[in-house]
């Protein structure tokens, strides 16, 4: 016997499942106008200023005022920097040196903080502090110091030091 389809109850079923979503964000840093190579430029000018041939004077300097690049990093990061020895490292120690004579150089130290007791030795890897107060504008502490031996002939005298950034 043939039922009316009037009678036909449809099939009906209800049937859910779930599925998980997630993010993962990692704690890092970005560089402004990094590139491709990893080269991020300059980063600033350690300026001692302009002295007498005849001057003893201890002069400091800091980049942090004038720093180039902007670096933006999660709070908390675990960032450090660490700087070559430059282009006139003798002994263990960073010079300044005028033109290609290796007799006329200034030595001279990299530290963490205004009053140069934290030195940053050539190479070692230091810490650099980031908070959500300063994570948007991360200043680099660098800062210098030399003493002038009121003996070198007069001349511009420099250095190039390159900085790593690890996080």
């Amino acid at each position: 016997m043939l039922w009316p389809l009037a009678h036909v109850t449809p099939a009906r079923a209800d049937t859910t499942a779930q599925f998980d979503v997630t993010a993962t964000v990692t704690p890092g840093c970005l560089v402004d106008g990094l590139g491709a190579s990893g080269n991020a430029g300059r980063i600033g000018v350690l300026d001692f200023g302009v002295d007498s041939t005849f001057s003893v004077a201890t002069r400091t300097a800091t980049t942090t005022t004038g720093q180039a690049i902007r670096l933006r990093c999660t709070p908390g990061v675990g960032l450090t920097m660490s700087i070559d020895g430059g282009g006139h490292a003798a002994a263990g120690g960073r010079n300044l040196q005028r033109g290609a004579t290796a007799t006329a150089r200034i030595p001279y130290r990299l530290c963490r903080d205004a009053a140069c007791t934290l030195p940053i030795a050539i190479g070692t890897a230091v810490p650099v502090t980031v908070t959500s107060a300063t994570s948007e504008d991360v200043r680099l502490p660098v800062y210098g110091s030399l003493t002038l031996p009121g003996t070198l002939p007069p001349g511009t005298y420099t250095d190039t030091l390159t900085i790593t950034l690890t996080w």
